[in-house]
């Protein structure tokens, strides 16, 4: 019997943004539970992963937490607190997670968020602090927020070529400048 693995858009895009990491980063990938899979209510005692990735970049010296998500929507909504059952692309214990690791010393937060046009494959990738997203998601006034709400509150976008069907991500350019202004 032959198994098939078909992988999701937002799963691919993570193994894209994985192997654009340059060498002299660490990059660890937290796993994934069989609840977030399929948002089973089944599943018991399954952990909430605080986010995607950890990286450490040993040339700057800066220690990343990274919550990344795609969609093919034009808008991202969030949880607004842990009562919130609502299903939300971003979840509160992700934003609460990247709210705590920021507050160390040469750690860095942020989303990766990344829009994308299933019909033209063309993809837009944004690296967002999760202090901006906070001032965002208070000043906004709405329950999702856009690609101009991002560059609006102090996003910065993610270089990216296309080769083929999938992308290469130009990290090493983002990491150099976050590691400049750290």
């Amino acid at each position: 019997m032959v198994v098939i693995s078909i992988k999701n858009s937002g799963k691919l895009f993570e193994d894209d943004i994985r192997k654009s990491f340059p060498e002299n980063c660490l990059v660890h990938r937290l796993r994934d539970t069989a609840q977030s899979y399929n948002n089973s209510s089944k599943t018991s005692f399954t952990w909430n992963n605080e986010c995607d990735f950890f990286v450490f970049d040993t040339k700057n010296r800066i220690f990343y937490c990274l919550e990344l998500k795609s969609t093919k929507f034009k808008t991202m909504n969030w949880q607004v607190s842990k009562e919130d059952l609502s299903s939300k692309m971003i979840k509160y214990h992700q934003i609460e997670a990247l709210t705590t690791f920021a507050n160390y010393s040469n750690v860095m937060a942020f989303f990766v968020f990344n829009f994308r046009d299933d019909t033209s494959g063309n993809q837009r990738t944004y690296f967002q602090n999760i202090k901006d997203f906070h001032r965002m998601i208070k000043e906004i006034k709405r329950k999702s927020f856009d690609e101009v709400h991002l560059i609006q509150y102090g996003a910065r976008k993610l270089i990216g070529t296309k080769k083929r069907t999938r992308y290469s991500w130009d990290i090493k350019e983002i990491l150099n400048t976050l590691g400049s202004t750290h």
